[in-house]
Protein backbone atom coordinates (compact mmCIF):
# COMPACT_ATOMS: atom_id res chain seq x y z
CA UNK A 1 0.00 0.00 0.00
CA UNK A 2 1.52 3.29 -0.89
CA UNK A 3 0.46 5.50 2.30
CA UNK A 4 2.56 2.75 3.76
CA UNK A 5 6.17 4.07 1.63
CA UNK A 6 6.45 7.21 3.70
CA UNK A 7 9.27 7.08 6.12
CA UNK A 8 9.03 9.30 9.09
CA UNK A 9 10.66 10.60 12.41
CA UNK A 10 10.15 7.87 15.16
CA UNK A 11 9.66 11.47 16.91
CA UNK A 12 6.69 11.97 15.38
CA UNK A 13 4.91 8.47 16.57
CA UNK A 14 3.43 9.90 19.76
CA UNK A 15 2.06 13.32 17.77
CA UNK A 16 0.22 10.46 15.03
CA UNK A 17 -1.00 8.78 18.30
CA UNK A 18 -2.35 11.66 19.92
CA UNK A 19 -3.66 12.77 16.55
CA UNK A 20 -5.47 9.64 15.91
CA UNK A 21 -6.94 8.76 18.92
CA UNK A 22 -8.60 12.69 18.84
CA UNK A 23 -9.77 12.04 15.83
CA UNK A 24 -11.39 8.49 16.06
CA UNK A 25 -12.51 9.28 19.50
CA UNK A 26 -10.48 6.01 21.12
CA UNK A 27 -8.24 5.35 24.01
CA UNK A 28 -4.48 5.25 23.85
CA UNK A 29 -5.59 1.60 25.07
CA UNK A 30 -7.61 0.75 22.18
CA UNK A 31 -5.28 2.09 19.64
CA UNK A 32 -2.90 -0.61 21.55
CA UNK A 33 -4.96 -2.99 21.07
CA UNK A 34 -5.42 -2.57 17.30
CA UNK A 35 -1.59 -2.62 16.86
CA UNK A 36 -1.18 -5.76 18.79
CA UNK A 37 -3.40 -7.46 16.84
CA UNK A 38 -2.72 -6.69 13.32
CA UNK A 39 0.59 -7.88 14.56
CA UNK A 40 -0.65 -11.24 15.85
CA UNK A 41 -2.19 -11.74 12.53
CA UNK A 42 0.59 -11.12 11.11
CA UNK A 43 2.64 -13.58 12.88
CA UNK A 44 0.48 -15.93 12.59
CA UNK A 45 0.15 -15.80 8.88
CA UNK A 46 3.77 -16.45 8.43
CA UNK A 47 4.50 -18.84 10.93
CA UNK A 48 5.00 -22.28 9.22
CA UNK A 49 4.92 -23.89 12.31
CA UNK A 50 3.09 -23.84 15.87
CA UNK A 51 5.72 -23.67 18.10
CA UNK A 52 6.23 -22.18 22.12
CA UNK A 53 6.49 -18.51 22.07
CA UNK A 54 8.17 -16.66 24.76
CA UNK A 55 7.81 -12.45 24.50
CA UNK A 56 10.06 -10.66 26.43
CA UNK A 57 8.25 -7.37 27.67
CA UNK A 58 9.57 -3.95 28.90
CA UNK A 59 7.91 -1.31 30.85
CA UNK A 60 6.91 0.91 28.60
CA UNK A 61 3.92 0.60 25.51
CA UNK A 62 6.16 -2.15 23.75
CA UNK A 63 6.22 -3.90 26.61
CA UNK A 64 2.18 -3.10 26.62
CA UNK A 65 2.15 -4.56 22.97
CA UNK A 66 4.10 -7.86 24.13
CA UNK A 67 1.06 -8.39 26.64
CA UNK A 68 -1.68 -8.05 24.34
CA UNK A 69 -0.20 -9.85 21.71
CA UNK A 70 0.43 -12.88 24.16
CA UNK A 71 -2.71 -12.94 25.55
CA UNK A 72 -3.67 -13.06 22.19
CA UNK A 73 -1.68 -15.79 20.63
CA UNK A 74 -2.52 -17.83 23.90
CA UNK A 75 -6.22 -17.56 22.85
CA UNK A 76 -5.94 -18.69 19.74
CA UNK A 77 -4.76 -21.79 21.07
CA UNK A 78 -0.62 -20.97 21.13
CA UNK A 79 2.10 -22.45 23.74
CA UNK A 80 2.48 -18.36 25.09
CA UNK A 81 5.09 -17.28 28.43
CA UNK A 82 5.57 -13.71 29.10
CA UNK A 83 9.36 -12.67 30.48
CA UNK A 84 9.22 -9.72 32.54
CA UNK A 85 12.15 -7.32 33.59
CA UNK A 86 12.79 -7.14 37.16
CA UNK A 87 11.34 -3.55 37.16
CA UNK A 88 13.87 -0.72 37.37
CA UNK A 89 11.31 1.76 36.37
CA UNK A 90 7.52 2.62 36.60
CA UNK A 91 5.56 0.91 33.71
CA UNK A 92 3.20 2.80 31.73
CA UNK A 93 -0.53 2.83 32.34
CA UNK A 94 -1.16 0.59 29.07
CA UNK A 95 1.13 -1.94 29.81
CA UNK A 96 0.08 -2.34 33.47
CA UNK A 97 -3.83 -2.82 32.08
CA UNK A 98 -2.51 -5.38 29.72
CA UNK A 99 -0.27 -6.75 32.08
CA UNK A 100 -3.12 -7.43 34.57
CA UNK A 101 -5.85 -8.60 31.46
CA UNK A 102 -2.40 -11.43 30.91
CA UNK A 103 -2.54 -12.08 34.49
CA UNK A 104 -6.30 -12.82 34.65
CA UNK A 105 -6.41 -15.39 31.92
CA UNK A 106 -4.31 -16.92 33.81
CA UNK A 107 -1.36 -16.42 31.30
CA UNK A 108 2.33 -17.28 32.95
CA UNK A 109 4.75 -14.77 33.46
CA UNK A 110 8.68 -15.21 34.44
CA UNK A 111 10.32 -12.07 36.27
CA UNK A 112 13.81 -12.23 35.52
CA UNK A 113 16.51 -10.77 37.66
CA UNK A 114 19.50 -12.42 36.16
CA UNK A 115 19.41 -12.36 32.27
CA UNK A 116 22.46 -14.26 31.90
CA UNK A 117 21.01 -17.27 33.54
CA UNK A 118 17.63 -17.41 31.88
CA UNK A 119 17.38 -20.23 29.33
CA UNK A 120 14.18 -20.59 27.22
CA UNK A 121 13.43 -23.51 25.55
CA UNK A 122 15.45 -24.15 21.90
CA UNK A 123 12.76 -24.56 20.19
CA UNK A 124 10.88 -21.74 21.04
CA UNK A 125 10.19 -18.30 19.05
CA UNK A 126 11.28 -15.47 20.97
CA UNK A 127 9.44 -11.65 20.40
CA UNK A 128 11.33 -9.13 21.66
CA UNK A 129 8.70 -6.30 22.85
CA UNK A 130 11.53 -4.15 25.51
CA UNK A 131 11.96 -1.35 23.84
CA UNK A 132 10.14 0.50 20.74
CA UNK A 133 10.15 3.66 18.72
CA UNK A 134 10.78 5.89 21.08
CA UNK A 135 13.86 5.37 22.44
CA UNK A 136 16.36 8.02 22.14
CA UNK A 137 19.69 6.88 24.23
CA UNK A 138 21.46 3.91 24.47
CA UNK A 139 19.91 0.34 26.58
CA UNK A 140 21.37 0.35 29.80
CA UNK A 141 21.47 -1.77 32.90
CA UNK A 142 19.36 -4.54 32.87
CA UNK A 143 17.60 -3.91 29.94
CA UNK A 144 21.18 -4.10 28.29
CA UNK A 145 21.98 -7.54 29.94
CA UNK A 146 18.61 -8.85 28.51
CA UNK A 147 19.38 -7.87 24.94
CA UNK A 148 22.85 -9.34 25.25
CA UNK A 149 21.06 -12.77 26.36
CA UNK A 150 19.16 -12.67 23.77
CA UNK A 151 21.38 -12.30 21.03
CA UNK A 152 23.57 -15.04 22.79
CA UNK A 153 20.62 -17.75 22.22
CA UNK A 154 20.07 -19.62 19.43
CA UNK A 155 16.12 -19.08 19.17
CA UNK A 156 14.90 -17.12 15.86
CA UNK A 157 13.60 -13.56 17.21
CA UNK A 158 10.73 -11.36 16.16
CA UNK A 159 10.95 -8.08 17.04
CA UNK A 160 7.75 -5.79 17.64
CA UNK A 161 7.97 -2.21 16.06
CA UNK A 162 11.54 -1.87 16.33
CA UNK A 163 14.72 -4.71 17.61
CA UNK A 164 15.07 -2.83 21.19
CA UNK A 165 17.91 -0.72 21.65
CA UNK A 166 18.01 0.66 17.88
CA UNK A 167 16.72 4.03 17.27
CA UNK A 168 15.11 5.30 14.80
CA UNK A 169 16.95 7.18 12.56
CA UNK A 170 20.83 7.99 13.76
CA UNK A 171 22.71 5.37 15.77
CA UNK A 172 26.28 7.27 15.47
CA UNK A 173 26.24 7.67 19.59
CA UNK A 174 24.48 4.51 19.99
CA UNK A 175 25.80 1.15 21.73
CA UNK A 176 25.36 -1.45 19.16
CA UNK A 177 26.75 -4.11 21.37
CA UNK A 178 22.82 -3.49 23.04
CA UNK A 179 20.71 -3.87 20.11
CA UNK A 180 18.84 -6.69 19.44
CA UNK A 181 19.87 -8.62 15.99
CA UNK A 182 16.28 -10.15 15.21
CA UNK A 183 15.64 -12.25 12.23
CA UNK A 184 12.20 -10.65 11.43
CA UNK A 185 11.04 -7.08 12.24
CA UNK A 186 7.52 -6.08 12.03
CA UNK A 187 6.78 -2.76 12.49
CA UNK A 188 3.78 -0.33 12.66
CA UNK A 189 3.00 1.85 9.69
CA UNK A 190 6.23 2.96 7.74
CA UNK A 191 9.42 2.19 7.86
CA UNK A 192 12.16 3.83 10.28
CA UNK A 193 14.91 5.59 8.41
CA UNK A 194 17.34 3.04 10.24
CA UNK A 195 16.27 -0.01 8.74
CA UNK A 196 17.68 1.01 5.11
CA UNK A 197 20.49 1.72 6.22
CA UNK A 198 23.63 -1.20 5.45
CA UNK A 199 24.66 -1.21 8.53
CA UNK A 200 21.54 -1.98 10.83
CA UNK A 201 20.49 -5.23 8.60
CA UNK A 202 22.09 -6.87 11.24
CA UNK A 203 19.35 -5.65 13.76
CA UNK A 204 16.80 -5.47 11.90
CA UNK A 205 16.66 -8.88 9.55
CA UNK A 206 14.13 -9.06 7.05
CA UNK A 207 11.25 -6.30 8.25
CA UNK A 208 7.73 -5.88 7.04
CA UNK A 209 5.28 -2.79 7.02
CA UNK A 210 1.88 -3.26 9.01
CA UNK A 211 -0.47 -0.87 8.85
CA UNK A 212 -2.67 0.26 12.14
CA UNK A 213 -4.20 3.11 10.58
CA UNK A 214 -2.19 6.04 12.28
CA UNK A 215 -3.04 9.69 10.81
CA UNK A 216 0.65 10.38 8.97
CA UNK A 217 -0.67 13.36 7.73
CA UNK A 218 0.25 15.35 11.02
CA UNK A 219 3.85 15.00 9.96
CA UNK A 220 6.35 15.46 7.13
CA UNK A 221 7.83 12.79 5.30
CA UNK A 222 12.04 12.28 5.50
CA UNK A 223 11.86 9.88 2.85
CA UNK A 224 9.78 7.69 0.68
CA UNK A 225 9.62 4.47 -0.65
CA UNK A 226 9.64 3.77 -4.30
CA UNK A 227 7.79 0.54 -4.84
CA UNK A 228 5.99 -0.97 -8.25
CA UNK A 229 2.78 0.56 -7.72
CA UNK A 230 4.75 4.13 -7.39
CA UNK A 231 6.67 3.55 -10.35
CA UNK A 232 3.47 1.83 -12.43
CA UNK A 233 2.09 6.03 -11.92
CA UNK A 234 5.31 7.66 -12.85
CA UNK A 235 5.99 5.57 -16.39
CA UNK A 236 4.20 6.90 -19.04
CA UNK A 237 2.40 4.86 -21.48
CA UNK A 238 3.82 4.78 -25.05
CA UNK A 239 1.26 6.90 -27.83
CA UNK A 240 -0.02 4.75 -30.78
CA UNK A 241 1.38 7.69 -32.97
CA UNK A 242 5.42 7.34 -31.25
CA UNK A 243 8.33 7.17 -33.47
CA UNK A 244 12.21 6.55 -33.01
CA UNK A 245 12.20 10.42 -32.73
CA UNK A 246 9.78 10.78 -30.36
CA UNK A 247 11.69 8.31 -28.02
CA UNK A 248 14.47 10.24 -27.84
CA UNK A 249 18.42 10.12 -29.27
CA UNK A 250 20.57 9.07 -26.23
CA UNK A 251 24.45 10.03 -26.67
CA UNK A 252 26.40 7.03 -24.58
CA UNK A 253 30.32 8.37 -24.21
CA UNK A 254 31.78 4.76 -22.86
CA UNK A 255 34.45 2.16 -23.15
CA UNK A 256 38.23 2.31 -23.40
CA UNK A 257 40.52 -0.41 -24.70
CA UNK A 258 40.13 -3.64 -22.39
CA UNK A 259 36.68 -1.91 -20.89
CA UNK A 260 34.26 -2.38 -24.24
CA UNK A 261 32.37 -4.66 -21.60
CA UNK A 262 31.24 -1.58 -19.80
CA UNK A 263 30.73 -0.47 -23.18
CA UNK A 264 28.35 -2.78 -24.49
CA UNK A 265 26.33 -3.56 -21.19
CA UNK A 266 25.31 0.17 -21.19
CA UNK A 267 24.36 -0.01 -24.56
CA UNK A 268 22.13 -3.41 -24.45
CA UNK A 269 20.18 -1.64 -21.57
CA UNK A 270 19.48 1.37 -23.18
CA UNK A 271 18.34 -0.58 -25.83
CA UNK A 272 16.13 -2.54 -23.67
CA UNK A 273 14.79 0.55 -22.36
CA UNK A 274 13.12 2.44 -24.89
CA UNK A 275 15.83 4.71 -25.97
CA UNK A 276 14.71 6.11 -29.88
CA UNK A 277 17.86 5.62 -31.22
CA UNK A 278 21.19 5.15 -29.38
CA UNK A 279 24.84 7.17 -30.33
CA UNK A 280 28.07 5.84 -28.82
CA UNK A 281 31.34 7.21 -28.82
CA UNK A 282 34.10 5.35 -28.29
CA UNK A 283 37.42 4.96 -28.72
CA UNK A 284 38.41 4.78 -32.77
CA UNK A 285 40.22 1.51 -32.40
CA UNK A 286 37.41 -0.01 -30.85
CA UNK A 287 33.98 0.87 -32.77
CA UNK A 288 34.36 -2.57 -34.74
CA UNK A 289 33.94 -4.13 -31.26
CA UNK A 290 30.66 -2.41 -30.14
CA UNK A 291 29.14 -1.99 -33.82
CA UNK A 292 29.57 -6.23 -34.05
CA UNK A 293 28.12 -6.74 -30.26
CA UNK A 294 25.78 -4.12 -30.23
CA UNK A 295 24.35 -3.62 -34.40
CA UNK A 296 21.46 -1.66 -33.33
CA UNK A 297 23.79 1.33 -32.16
CA UNK A 298 24.72 4.25 -33.90
CA UNK A 299 28.62 5.02 -34.03
CA UNK A 300 29.27 8.65 -33.67
CA UNK A 301 33.04 9.11 -34.20
CA UNK A 302 33.09 13.06 -33.66
CA UNK A 303 31.09 14.97 -31.13
CA UNK A 304 30.70 18.24 -33.19
CA UNK A 305 27.17 18.18 -32.94
CA UNK A 306 25.65 17.80 -30.15
CA UNK A 307 22.23 19.02 -30.27
CA UNK A 308 20.79 16.34 -32.16
CA UNK A 309 20.98 14.46 -29.00
CA UNK A 310 18.43 14.17 -25.91
CA UNK A 311 20.16 13.46 -23.94
CA UNK A 312 23.93 11.94 -22.73
CA UNK A 313 25.70 9.38 -20.30
CA UNK A 314 28.76 9.15 -19.62
CA UNK A 315 31.40 7.13 -17.49
CA UNK A 316 31.33 3.56 -17.74
CA UNK A 317 35.04 2.36 -18.84
CA UNK A 318 36.02 5.65 -20.49
CA UNK A 319 39.13 5.42 -18.37
CA UNK A 320 41.17 8.54 -16.33
CA UNK A 321 43.87 9.77 -18.76
CA UNK A 322 44.61 13.19 -19.74
CA UNK A 323 42.80 13.12 -22.51
CA UNK A 324 39.44 11.67 -21.78
CA UNK A 325 39.76 14.59 -18.51
CA UNK A 326 40.26 16.88 -21.46
CA UNK A 327 37.53 15.58 -23.80
CA UNK A 328 35.01 15.03 -20.28
CA UNK A 329 36.02 19.06 -19.90
CA UNK A 330 34.81 19.96 -22.98
CA UNK A 331 31.52 18.34 -22.98
CA UNK A 332 30.82 19.93 -19.76
CA UNK A 333 31.34 23.44 -21.10
CA UNK A 334 29.51 22.47 -23.83
CA UNK A 335 26.16 20.08 -22.69
CA UNK A 336 23.64 21.73 -21.15
CA UNK A 337 21.10 19.09 -21.45
CA UNK A 338 20.12 16.20 -19.39
CA UNK A 339 23.24 14.53 -18.21
CA UNK A 340 23.87 11.23 -16.50
CA UNK A 341 27.47 10.47 -14.61
CA UNK A 342 29.17 7.28 -13.51
CA UNK A 343 31.93 5.51 -13.01
CA UNK A 344 34.87 6.89 -14.42
CA UNK A 345 32.95 9.86 -14.92
CA UNK A 346 32.61 10.56 -11.35
CA UNK A 347 36.52 9.52 -10.75
CA UNK A 348 37.18 12.43 -12.87
CA UNK A 349 35.73 14.06 -11.10
CA UNK A 350 37.18 13.40 -7.82
CA UNK A 351 40.38 13.53 -9.39
CA UNK A 352 39.32 17.47 -10.52
CA UNK A 353 37.06 18.43 -8.27
CA UNK A 354 36.73 21.93 -10.10
CA UNK A 355 34.92 20.69 -12.97
CA UNK A 356 31.46 20.04 -10.41
CA UNK A 357 31.32 23.88 -10.72
CA UNK A 358 30.48 23.00 -14.81
CA UNK A 359 27.75 20.14 -14.11
CA UNK A 360 24.26 21.33 -15.68
CA UNK A 361 21.62 21.93 -13.03
CA UNK A 362 20.01 18.45 -12.65
CA UNK A 363 22.41 16.60 -13.69
CA UNK A 364 22.05 12.45 -12.33
CA UNK A 365 25.12 11.06 -10.41
CA UNK A 366 25.20 7.26 -9.88
CA UNK A 367 28.25 6.56 -7.39
CA UNK A 368 28.39 3.34 -5.48
CA UNK A 369 29.61 4.24 -1.44
CA UNK A 370 33.88 4.09 -2.79
CA UNK A 371 32.62 6.76 -5.74
CA UNK A 372 30.81 9.10 -3.56
CA UNK A 373 33.41 8.58 -0.77
CA UNK A 374 35.93 9.90 -3.41
CA UNK A 375 33.85 12.75 -4.47
CA UNK A 376 33.54 13.94 -0.52
CA UNK A 377 35.66 12.24 1.50
CA UNK A 378 35.30 9.21 4.05
CA UNK A 379 32.02 9.34 5.93
CA UNK A 380 31.81 7.67 9.33
CA UNK A 381 28.94 5.73 9.38
CA UNK A 382 25.33 5.24 6.90
CA UNK A 383 23.67 8.47 8.70
CA UNK A 384 26.81 10.84 7.91
CA UNK A 385 26.46 9.48 4.64
CA UNK A 386 23.22 10.24 4.00
CA UNK A 387 24.01 13.55 5.15
CA UNK A 388 26.42 13.83 2.87
CA UNK A 389 24.48 13.09 -0.30
CA UNK A 390 21.99 15.80 0.52
CA UNK A 391 24.50 18.53 1.16
CA UNK A 392 26.66 17.33 -2.34
CA UNK A 393 23.19 17.62 -4.52
CA UNK A 394 21.73 20.87 -2.38
CA UNK A 395 25.44 22.71 -3.55
CA UNK A 396 25.48 21.36 -7.01
CA UNK A 397 21.85 21.74 -7.94
CA UNK A 398 22.25 17.97 -8.58
CA UNK A 399 20.44 14.21 -8.65
CA UNK A 400 22.20 11.63 -6.78
CA UNK A 401 21.41 7.88 -6.67
CA UNK A 402 23.45 6.05 -4.17
CA UNK A 403 23.96 2.27 -5.63
CA UNK A 404 23.60 -0.47 -3.21
CA UNK A 405 20.58 -1.89 -1.33
CA UNK A 406 17.98 0.32 -1.01
CA UNK A 407 19.51 2.70 -3.59
CA UNK A 408 19.16 6.04 -2.01
CA UNK A 409 17.78 9.02 -4.77
CA UNK A 410 18.36 12.25 -3.67
CA UNK A 411 17.12 15.39 -5.25
CA UNK A 412 18.91 19.12 -5.45
CA UNK A 413 15.85 20.11 -2.98
CA UNK A 414 17.48 17.57 -0.61
CA UNK A 415 14.45 15.03 -0.80
CA UNK A 416 15.11 11.38 -0.34
CA UNK A 417 13.49 7.96 -1.90
CA UNK A 418 14.70 4.95 -1.65
CA UNK A 419 14.10 1.91 -3.76
CA UNK A 420 12.69 -1.18 -2.76
CA UNK A 421 13.52 -3.75 -5.54
CA UNK A 422 16.89 -5.44 -6.19
CA UNK A 423 18.72 -8.33 -4.52
CA UNK A 424 22.07 -9.81 -3.76
CA UNK A 425 22.64 -11.24 -7.12
CA UNK A 426 23.23 -7.64 -8.68
CA UNK A 427 26.69 -7.55 -6.21
CA UNK A 428 28.65 -8.09 -9.80
CA UNK A 429 30.51 -6.01 -12.21
CA UNK A 430 28.69 -4.37 -14.82
CA UNK A 431 25.62 -4.21 -13.25
CA UNK A 432 26.20 -0.49 -12.73
CA UNK A 433 26.66 0.06 -16.13
CA UNK A 434 23.54 -1.86 -17.21
CA UNK A 435 21.77 1.13 -14.53
CA UNK A 436 23.67 3.86 -16.80
CA UNK A 437 21.82 2.61 -20.10
CA UNK A 438 18.48 2.61 -18.73
CA UNK A 439 18.48 5.85 -17.65
CA UNK A 440 19.62 7.25 -20.56
CA UNK A 441 16.73 5.63 -22.35
CA UNK A 442 14.49 6.97 -19.74
CA UNK A 443 16.44 10.54 -20.06
CA UNK A 444 16.01 10.56 -23.87
CA UNK A 445 12.29 9.73 -23.65
CA UNK A 446 11.85 13.08 -22.54
CA UNK A 447 11.21 12.27 -18.44
CA UNK A 448 12.21 14.63 -15.71
CA UNK A 449 15.20 13.18 -14.04
CA UNK A 450 13.71 12.61 -10.92
CA UNK A 451 11.33 10.35 -12.17
CA UNK A 452 13.82 8.80 -14.27
CA UNK A 453 16.33 7.96 -11.52
CA UNK A 454 13.07 6.39 -9.74
CA UNK A 455 11.94 4.87 -12.28
CA UNK A 456 15.13 3.40 -13.49
CA UNK A 457 16.57 2.31 -10.61
CA UNK A 458 13.51 0.47 -9.75
CA UNK A 459 13.22 -1.25 -13.09
CA UNK A 460 16.78 -2.41 -12.59
CA UNK A 461 16.17 -3.99 -9.11
CA UNK A 462 13.10 -5.61 -10.68
CA UNK A 463 14.18 -7.44 -13.57
CA UNK A 464 16.84 -9.09 -10.69
CA UNK A 465 13.93 -9.93 -8.71
CA UNK A 466 12.77 -11.43 -11.69
CA UNK A 467 15.35 -13.60 -12.73
CA UNK A 468 16.46 -14.84 -9.23
CA UNK A 469 13.18 -16.93 -9.37
CA UNK A 470 15.10 -18.90 -11.71
CA UNK A 471 18.78 -18.43 -11.52
CA UNK A 472 19.56 -17.94 -8.03
CA UNK A 473 21.31 -14.72 -6.42
CA UNK A 474 24.88 -16.47 -8.09
CA UNK A 475 23.39 -17.19 -11.67
CA UNK A 476 22.44 -13.92 -11.96
CA UNK A 477 24.88 -11.77 -14.28
CA UNK A 478 24.91 -8.31 -15.67
CA UNK A 479 24.48 -8.70 -19.13
CA UNK A 480 21.55 -10.94 -18.00
CA UNK A 481 19.93 -7.87 -16.06
CA UNK A 482 20.91 -5.68 -20.24
CA UNK A 483 19.25 -8.48 -22.14
CA UNK A 484 16.09 -9.58 -19.81
CA UNK A 485 14.91 -5.91 -18.80
CA UNK A 486 11.67 -6.21 -21.15
CA UNK A 487 10.59 -8.55 -18.05
CA UNK A 488 10.72 -5.22 -16.04
CA UNK A 489 9.24 -2.94 -18.26
CA UNK A 490 6.20 -5.91 -18.99
CA UNK A 491 5.45 -5.75 -14.93
CA UNK A 492 5.71 -2.52 -14.44
CA UNK A 493 3.68 -1.41 -17.75
CA UNK A 494 0.98 -4.32 -16.67
CA UNK A 495 -1.03 -1.92 -14.86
Amino acid sequence: MEKLNKIYRTADVSLMDSYTIDYEKINSWELMERAARIWTDFFIANMKNKVPVVIVAGYGNNGGDGYAIARMLYKRGMEVEVVSLASEHGVSKDCEKNRVLWKDIGGKTTVVEQPERWNPCTDAVLIDAILGSGLNRPAKGLIAEMIHRLNELPNIVYAVDMPSGLMGEDNSENDLTSIVRADYTYTFQFPKLSFLLPANALYVGEWSVLDINLKTEVAQPQGVCTSLQSVQELLPSPGRFDHKGINGRGLLVAGSYGMMGAAILAANGALHSGVGVLHCHVPADCVNILQVAVPEAVMDIELDDLDKYSAVAIGPGIGQNQNTMEKFRNLLHIWKGPLILDADALNILAMYPELLDYLPAGSLLTPHVKEFERLVGKCANDFVRLNKLTIFAKQYKVYLVLKGAYSVVVTPEGKIFFNMSGNPGMAKGGCGDVLTGVLLALAANGLNMLDVARIGVFAHGLVADILVENYGFRGITSGMLAHKMGLAWKRIENR
